[in-house]
């Protein structure tokens, strides 16, 4: 049986790129246009490639690849690609929302525990029955994203 024919009888899906922006760091060298013999392909500070994992890519890849051949298309002499170069909505980062009650209350233990603990996130993560990645990750999600009248973490 052909491939072709045993593709056609399928359909295949993929999450939307917000739902994986872990994905973009691999997606990047697939998506930049060939390059001249000699010519290094672009990189990316990690600065640019936080901004282009939080930006929420409604276009999905499809923007995604607009932008790197966009950035790709401009001569490219010095160094990597910087946050400073990226369009605005994306170098700004998503809007804000205001955090829901769950979040709210997971912010709060969290802020609470690393007070407890005299900032130590290890052993905050600890006595919260979490990873200390996770703590991380939820630090970085909450910083900026004030609860009314909370401090920031």
């Amino acid at each position: 049986m052909r491939l072709l024919d045993t593709l056609a009888a399928r359909s295949v899906t993929l999450p939307a790129l917000r739902e994986r922006p872990e994905c973009i760091g691999e997606l990047l060298p697939a998506l930049t246009p060939g390059r001249a013999p000699g010519s290094a392909p672009p990189t990316w500070t990690p600065d640019a490639l936080r901004a282009l994992e939080r930006h929420p890519w409604p276009g999905s890849v499809t923007e995604l690849a607009h932008l790197v051949r966009a950035l790709a298309g401009r001569c490219r002499v010095f160094g990597p690609v910087r946050r400073g170069e990226l369009p605005d909505p994306v170098r700004a980062g998503p809007a804000g929302r205001a955090l829901s009650p769950m979040e709210r209350a997971e912010r709060s233990a969290i802020l609470e525990a690393l007070r407890r603990h005299g900032g130590n996130k290890a052993r905050a993560a600890a006595a919260l029955g979490i990873g200390r990645a996770t703590l991380y990750r939820k630090l970085r999600e909450y910083q900026g994203r004030d609860a009314p009248g909370g401090p920031r973490p």
